[in-house]
Formats: C-alpha cells, structure tokens, sequence
C-alpha cells in the first residue's frame, strides 16, 4: 500500500491542479517516477490508473502525446507482469490512437516496439489481453500510414507474426478460450489497404481468403463481419484477380450474395440461374442487418463487374433478382445509392469496345468531383425529405 504522505501528496497533486495549469517539466519531475518499472506495483498501478483517465478527455489526450517520456513509460507499461497496470495501459493506447498523427508518432518512437508487442498478446494463447491489443492494432492500421507500416513489419517478419498466423488464430474456434479475438478481422480488413497485404491474401499457392469467406455470415459478431467482408471488398478492387476469385477455386459470389438475400420465392428458372447456395432459401432467411455491411457487400459485387469476364459472369449468375429484392426491401439511402449503381450495370447494355474495362475509362478530375458532390446532395436531400415525413 501506498505510504501515507505519498498517497496525500499524489492525490493532493491530482485534485488540485487542472489541465490548463499543469507544467511539463512538474509533471516529468512529480508524477513520471509513479510510471517507471522500477517503482513498486501499487504506484505504477494508482500512476497509470491516473493517465488512463487523462485519455477520457481532449485536452488529456493532447497533453499526454505532447510528452515523448510520457508516450513511452505508458507504452512500456504494455507488458507490465502485473496485468491490471498492462491492462490499463493498453486501454490508455486505445484512447489515444484516435488520430493518424498520434498512430505515425507512437509507432516511429525508437525506444518500444508497439506493433510487435500487440502482435505478441494477439497470438499468445493464453494472454488475458489479447482483445485490447487487437483494438488497439485495429485503431492503429485504420489509417495507411500505420497499416503500411504495420504491414512492412509483418512482411518483414513472416515466419515469427505472419499474416496466416494472424488468420489461423481468428479461424481457430477458442484459440484464446478467455479472448474472442474479433477485432482480428478489422485489423484485416485496414491492411488489406496495402497491395502487398492483399497478395498475400489471393496468394493462389495458400488458402488464405477461403478460409475468410465463411465469416460473410458469422452472426455471432458484427465486428467480425464487418472486418471480413471490408476485407474482400478491399480484395475485389484488383482486376486481376476477379477470374479466380469467381472460380470454383474461391467462388467468392454466393458468399457475398447470400446476406443481402431475403426469404423471397423465385421461380424454377430464376432459381436455376442462381448459384446454388441461394437456390430455394429459407422463408426465415434474413438479410444482413447491418446498412455498412449490406453497402460492403454491394461495392465488392460492383468491383466485380469493372471488367466484361466479370461482368457477364455476375449477370450469368442472376444476381439481379437478388438486388431486385433488396432494393423493394433497402431504406438506407447510402445503401440504396450504391444498389442502383450496381443494378444499372447488371441491366444495361455493354460498353462499346475498347471500353469493357470500368476501371480503364478515363474521367476527367473535374467532372468526377462534380458528380461525387451530386451524388452527396443526392444522398442528403433523399434523407432530408425523410427526415421531414417522419
């Protein structure tokens, strides 16, 4: 326990100051001593107890990144041996990589190795802090600056924290019995922001996105879904690897079809056209809940269609009378957006020749601005007249 005149004078010093008036160098002097692994257990804990709760508030947050010794004691505090101080200070970490600045900065300190330490608690099977790392390295890929670094790491590194291994432990049912590891999947779904990421993934020798498509329904997580389908969405946006993505090899369609399918009855020759995982569904078959799914899920079909094989393969497949249901049912307007940019390609004519390719067709930067704020004001007139009706 703390010794009396120390408790008094660490709860004087936290009571009796505000953020406005506390000093660099006071603080350094004060209260950095509580943060340093050679002090006992009780000041470390009550130490970061205290800057955890700093993280809750802006200028908190601001204050503690502007102090490299600060940023560096709490990140060194991750691997305490006594797990509430790691705890906290993981949690602390999580508050304050809300800003891609703050993510570059605390990933190029020199003195701690952030990422390989996250990586180390997401894979030891036994760790008790695994779901807080992986949120924490899920803050940190969000932007691409601190997915490209992570993922040069794990590249770097393969054989020690490589990406399959990252990817048996979320597959692996109770790999950690007390972690559920669901925020594995958002830290693949940010990586996948990075060409070499994606290869790897596609890497037609491994079996790598097979054994993601399953999660497309995985109903006992949002967060897992929405990591692997943002996750194959990413995927979908290189070309060249649409033929064997809609091979028999992934066959990646029905798995994205199947969540915006609803009970709906087709007829036998709609339903003869239909992959057969959507063939004669269930009359409780419910769609995807989730409106940034449900436009993932879309915006991957789309991507699928950029090129004529891929095109024709997805009208083939009659995944029109799919989106033909959805959109009776859809009342998201972002989602309903990006259905009826999908069903105007499944329903129109090919592009003449030498323009098969979506992806190739040059627009001038001008006019796409134009039509990206028309499709904004699109977007927030229809919810405005919404608004107004209710």
């Amino acid at each position: 326990l703390f010794h009396a005149a120390e408790k008094r004078k660490f709860v004087t010093y936290i009571f009796n100051r505000n953020m406005s008036s506390i000093d660099k160098e006071q603080v350094e002097k004060e209260l950095l001593p509580f943060l340093e692994k050679t002090s006992r257990p009780d000041l470390r804990c009550i130490g970061m107890e205290y800057f955890l709760g700093l993280t809750g508030a802006p200028e908190g947050k601001l204050f503690i990144i502007s102090n490299n010794q600060i940023l560096c004691a709490i990140i060194e505090l991750v691997t305490d041996t006594q797990s509430a101080i790691a705890k906290d200070a993981l949690f602390a970490l999580v508050n304050l990589t809300q800003d891609e600045n703050t993510v570059v900065k605390l990933l190029r300190l020199e003195k701690v190795d952030l990422t390989m330490t996250c990586l180390e608690y997401i894979l030891d099977k036994t760790s008790p802090h695994a779901d807080i790392a992986c949120s924490l390295l899920a803050n940190i890929t969000r932007f691409e600056k601190g997915a490209q670094i992570v993922a040069d790491l794990i590249m770097a590194k393969q054989d020690v924290i490589g990406l399959d291994k990252l990817v048996s432990a979320m597959c692996l049912k109770d790999y950690n019995p007390s972690n559920r590891l669901h925020y594995i999947a958002a830290v693949l779904s940010n990586l996948t922001q990075i060409p070499s990421t994606r290869q790897f993934i596609m890497d037609k020798d491994r079996c790598v996105i097979q054994r993601l498509l399953p999660f497309t329904e995985f109903t006992e997580s949002t967060i897992r879904r929405h990591g692997i389908i943002g996750t194959l969405r990413n995927c979908c946006f290189d070309t060249e690897y649409h033929e064997w993505l809609l091979s028999e090899k992934v066959d990646i369609l029905p798995r994205l079809l199947l969540p915006l399918a609803g009970p709906e009855e087709f007829d036998d020759e709609d339903n003869g056209k239909l992959p057969e995982d959507l063939q004669y569904l269930e009359p409780t078959k419910e769609r995807e809940p989730d409106p940034e799914i449900r436009k993932m899920l879309i915006e991957a079909i789309n991507q699928l269609c950029a090129t004529k094989p891929g095109r024709l393969y997805v009208k083939e497949k009659n995944a029109y009378v799919i989106m033909r249901e959805l959109h009776k049912w859809e009342k998201d307007k972002s989602v309903m957006f990006a259905l009826e940019n999908l069903v105007d390609i499944l329903i129109g004519d090919e592009p003449e020749k030498g323009m098969e390719n979506l992806k190739e067709i040059h627009i001038p930067e001008d006019l796409k601005q134009k039509f990206d704020k028309m499709d904004d004001a699109l977007i927030q007139d229809e919810k405005t007249i919404e608004a107004k009706t209710q």
